[in-house]
């Protein structure tokens, strides 16, 4: 799977562009999109102290409230921005700008997770769709607390690349079952299943106990070219509406 991680990284570098703006900030536009199908961006800037400001420039929560999401009216997507910008250790702003700050030396894992951590935000737009009643993750933690499935929230385990990632379930290894390292996917875009399946492969090459799996929101039908992807690279995943089928899977049994 070492060609799926080579070709991934080459996709990202060649997504990305960077040029200066003003008053030392950059822009850096990123292959990544956001729920309008807009390339994502990211700013930088050096600081007096000599570290490294990362922003999103305002961008990604505006959007949300463009795109007629309210999060401070939300008491539930308030709690889940909390619990996403906590686990990336980004900061928020008062006029809504996403910050990190990092050091020369950890900069490429900072950028890395700060552009996760948009994404993780960006999929807050999903709750605007009169079809999905609660977040994805939510519906997925109590279907596995239902049926007793054994797991761990909100794992991070370090690649080959050197990257953190940062899985939404862990189910503990058996005698009988590697390690299951899962992302809930409530928006099955592209862009955003081909990082997953790099982040999967990335984590496997360090952790060969360890197995990946997607669990996609298939309110809408998965496209035939994603089911083709995870099929050519052999990335187990089921559809939401086929979890009771797939429940042995996830269970701590032979």
């Amino acid at each position: 799977m070492k060609e799926l991680v080579n070709a991934y990284l080459e996709w990202l570098r060649k997504g990305l562009s960077m040029k200066e703006i003003s008053d030392g900030w950059h822009e850096v536009v990123t292959p990544f999109l956001n729920h309008k199908n807009d390339m994502i961006e990211v700013y930088l800037k050096r600081a007096e102290d000599n570290q490294i400001i990362i922003s999103d420039g305002g961008n990604t929560l505006n959007e949300l409230t463009l795109s007629g999401i309210d999060i401070e009216r939300s008491g539930k997507r308030m709690m889940e921005l909390n619990v996403i910008l906590r686990s990336f250790g980004i900061s928020r702003s008062e006029n809504n700008e996403l910050i990190v700050k990092s050091n020369q030396a950890n900069f490429p894992e900072k950028k890395h997770n700060f552009i996760q951590a948009i994404l993780s935000v960006d999929d807050l737009y999903v709750l605007s769709k009169p079809k999905v009643e609660s977040f994805f993750i939510e519906d997925v933690t109590t279907f596995f607390e239902l049926n007793e499935v054994v797991f761990v929230r909100d794992t991070t385990f370090i690649g080959k690349s050197g990257f953190s990632h940062k899985f939404d379930f862990t189910i503990p290894k058996i005698k009988q079952r590697k390690e299951i390292a899962i992302k809930a996917i409530s928006s099955p875009r592209k862009d955003r299943i081909e990082s997953v399946m790099w982040m999967i492969e990335d984590t496997k090459l360090i952790r060969t106990e360890t197995e990946g799996l997607l669990i996609i929101n298939d309110v809408n039908e998965i496209s035939d070219e994603i089911q083709k992807a995870l099929s050519e690279y052999e990335i187990p995943y089921f559809g939401w509406s086929k979890r009771e089928s797939n429940l042995y899977r996830l269970k701590n049994v032979a």
